[in-house]
């Protein structure tokens, strides 16, 4: 009895004393682990990939990213340190370390940079810019070798194929005419390259009545992109503008504009305007139209004429993010009034906020 009751009192002890030492363990292990130890990493403010498994953190930014001198942030729970320091200048032009350490133990990640595409093509039906039928069309094609110089190329309907998409991250595709709305049939008959370019996660701005494109990819399904015209046109007196919704994004979209009022630009004044309005009818959707759409579609509104944004009720443009099957992104802008060449020759004095919603647009696009 003597014998087992010693036992007994050893084999207590002995539970106790791995009690303790599990205490004791949990103890030392308290605060957060080294495996996720690491909340968010940025490279240039963009935000990378931290894949806590493998330790590597990967990051794409725009082409022409000088990778020799870029600024990384890294955020981590308080009494962590990381090396090297958030807010640091590294050299990404070959993968860099990242130590971080939670007082007891240390973890070693990896960033790894790659650059994307930094090619803006444009898209239109002439064999060159000159030949380009509409005004607006070959204006805004000029504009947008002008702006992106090098990093430009032009690309005919009849031309496009995968070949001529190599190196490229955006699409511009502005469309205009009279008389019809339908997408150009020499454009409709290359659409299986533009879809596979747009599904592997290429990039598109789509302006004027060009904004059908996101339906004949097969993207926007809605049904309420209706308010269109396509008529001649005529003299109109008065100034039209386009109001913002305030949001992040489209904040990004409208940043450097000439505003009249708080997210209120003028794009263009009085004189000769084209009846081209290519827009969204959301007066079907009763509650929170913006919110609605986009949690639907996950596309997002942000400006319409400047008197209808407050409502809601309609939408100029919209950045379509990258949803089921498609990778990519779009941004279509099919407000009237915001136009490249105005028929009576006068000078547009707001021209200037055209084009820089379409530039932010396109940079926009350029870095994702």
């Amino acid at each position: 009895m003597k014998r087992i009751v010693y036992i007994n009192i050893v084999a207590i002890v002995t539970l106790l004393m791995g009690l303790q030492s599990c205490n004791e363990r949990e103890s030392y292990m308290d605060g957060p682990t080294v495996l996720d130890i690491v909340e968010e990493v940025t490279i240039n403010s963009k935000s990378a990939e931290v894949d806590h498994l493998s330790g590597a953190i990967n990051i794409s930014l725009a082409g022409g990213t000088d990778l020799s001198y870029v600024v990384f942030e890294a955020s981590v729970p308080e009494g962590v340190s990381v090396t090297p320091e958030s807010g640091s200048n590294i050299d990404l032009n070959n993968p860099v370390q990242v130590v971080v350490s939670n007082g007891a133990s240390e973890r070693t990640y990896t960033i790894y940079a790659t650059l994307l595409p930094s090619k803006v093509a444009f898209l239109g039906d002439g064999a060159t810019i000159a030949e380009c039928a509409d005004d607006d069309v070959k204006a805004a094609a000029q504009w947008t070798e002008a702006t992106y110089g090098s990093d430009f190329v032009y690309i005919s309907y009849d031309d496009l194929s995968d070949e001529a998409l190599d190196g490229v991250n955006v699409i511009v595709y502005v469309y205009d005419n009279v008389g019809t709305s339908d997408q150009p049939a020499a454009l409709l008959d290359k659409l299986n390259v533009l879809s596979k370019f747009y599904v592997q996660g290429g990039k598109i701005v789509a302006g004027l009545l060009g904004t059908g494109l996101v339906e004949e990819l097969g993207r926007d399904n809605s049904g309420l992109r209706n308010i269109i015209g396509a008529g001649e046109g005529g003299d109109n007196p008065d100034t039209w503008g386009v109001g913002f919704t305030g949001s992040d994004v489209s904040n990004i979209i409208s940043a450097g504009l000439d505003f009249y009022a708080p997210n209120m630009a003028y794009v263009i004044d009085a004189g000769y305007k084209e009846d081209h309005n290519a827009l969204w009818n959301l007066g079907s959707i009763t509650t929170s139209p913006y919110n609605t759409f986009n949690s639907r579609y996950n596309a997002e509104p942000i400006a319409a004429w400047d008197w209808a944004v407050a409502d809601q009720g309609y939408a100029g443009i919209i950045v379509w993010n990258p949803f089921d099957r498609f990778e990519g992104y779009i941004i279509t802008i099919g407000i009237g009034g915001m136009e490249w060449s105005m028929n009576d020759g006068h000078i547009n004095v707001y021209q200037s906020n055209v084009h820089k919603i379409y530039q932010n647009s396109i940079d926009y696009l350029l870095a994702k």
